[in-house]
């Protein structure tokens, strides 16, 4: 499997984009010729009539869907796979991967629920519960500090590397 993805892997990845978008692009382009001209504006269409069906972005959709499904498991599934064949090589994405787990524990605990403002007035128009509300700060919190602990790293890294 190895040999075949270095060998052919780009061709593999390519016919499978160009197939995509062909499926894609098909479905909207007949779509759209069937029901409507190419210089109708849909948005208009769609508040003058609700019950005008858009249905022919579904195809278009769903090859989208099924194509970050399958990124996510194949990543999923090489990132385990070379977590099993080389762990002691593996031990500074596991500790990186630790440290961000610990400082979202962190942040997730010490969040609080929004309780005044427009964050407190979506909160309630959109029933999220208050712990729900703490996950998503947590969440948000760890990958802002996240992109400025990056951001300081490659700064310091570039200067580290002048001197050397």
């Amino acid at each position: 499997m190895y040999k075949l993805l270095t060998t052919k892997g780009q061709l593999i990845a390519i016919g499978i984009g160009l197939l995509s978008v062909i499926v894609a692009l098909g479905s909207i382009i007949s779509g759209v010729n069937d029901k409507y001209s190419m210089s109708d504006d849909l948005n208009a269409i769609m508040k003058d009539n609700p019950e005008a069906t858009f249905d022919f972005f579904n195809p278009a959709i769903s090859v989208l869907i099924i194509l970050v499904a399958v990124a996510l498991i194949a990543a999923i599934l090489f990132g385990l796979i070379g977590l099993i064949s080389d762990p002691k090589g593996s031990m500074k994405f596991l500790l990186g991967f630790l440290g961000v787990a610990i400082l979202f524990f962190i942040l997730y605990s010490t969040a609080t629920p929004e309780s005044t403002g427009r964050l407190a007035m979506l909160t309630e128009k959109f029933n999220v519960s208050d712990n729900v509300s703490r996950l998503i700060t947590g969440g948000v919190k760890t990958v802002v500090y996240s992109i400025a602990f990056a951001a300081i790293a490659a700064v310091l890294m570039e200067i580290r590397n002048l001197f050397k």
